[in-house]
């Protein structure tokens, strides 16, 4: 099975023949090195690694292509994507560490333009609140959207509308469970697009934390994107 690049999806033709007619590049991943062997017609779904294979890099004369700013484990998962066009998942003994893995995978492939990838994540992450009432999952929810957040670029809006859609849907449980109020403070604390994005999800689901943050405060987050002052700080305690 191959796969068209542009969609990032998979696409009815013969593989295996593709696949032998294709040339064999080596990828060398993270600080241990571990050695990859992956096939042309596999890597070229990704726009970045199509330019590596065959423009005039040293990576398309050499074969080689070093990636030493990666993750070993999560660039395996992401090979293992674009030979089966499906994501597994990811098996770890806690939901913390499965959380923060599934942002890193998102974030890599955010980094090699692989929207399909991409779009497979976005359930599995939003399925992270499925139980409102656990301060766990809260908790790892908010901590990947952190991580997304701080390494894709503003530009970036898959993850995004999914988080204020989320976001927006279980404001209505933080009496049940306050921890959903202090991570949605903390976001909007945080500043940048972040804060922006999580004030569109209040304002999505008609929220009154609104009411108590002023005018100026408003503009600063929402426009310019700094911080609050220290009386709606206090106030919003």
């Amino acid at each position: 099975m191959a796969f068209d690049t542009a969609a990032g999806r998979t696409k009815n033709l013969d593989g295996s023949h593709n696949r032998l007619c294709s040339k064999i590049f080596t990828l060398v991943v993270g600080s241990e090195k571990k050695v990859f062997l992956s096939h042309e017609v596999v890597l070229s779904q990704s726009p970045v690694f199509e330019r590596m294979c065959n423009g005039s890099f040293k990576e398309n004369v050499e074969k080689q292509i070093e990636l030493p700013d990666d993750d070993e484990n999560i660039f395996e998962c992401m090979l293992e994507y674009m030979y089966r066009g499906v994501f597994h998942g990811v098996e770890t003994p806690t939901q913390s560490v499965r959380a923060s893995m599934m942002a890193d995978l998102y974030i890599m492939a955010e980094k090699y333009q692989l929207s399909g990838l991409k779009e497979l994540l976005i359930p599995p992450l939003a399925s992270i609140l499925d139980d409102t009432s656990n301060a766990e999952c809260i908790e790892c929810f908010f901590h990947a959207a952190h991580k997304i957040y701080e390494n894709t670029p503003d530009s970036e809006v898959l993850f995004p509308d999914s988080y204020k859609k989320e976001v927006a849907q279980i404001l209505g449980y933080r009496n049940q469970n306050p921890y959903i109020e202090s991570q949605i403070k903390r976001c909007i604390f945080d500043g940048g697009k972040l804060a922006q994005d999580t004030f569109d999800a209040i304002l999505s689901a008609k929220d009154k934390i609104i009411d108590r943050i002023c005018s100026r405060c408003y503009e600063q987050i929402y426009q310019t994107r700094q911080d609050f002052c220290m009386r709606c700080r206090e106030r919003l305690r």
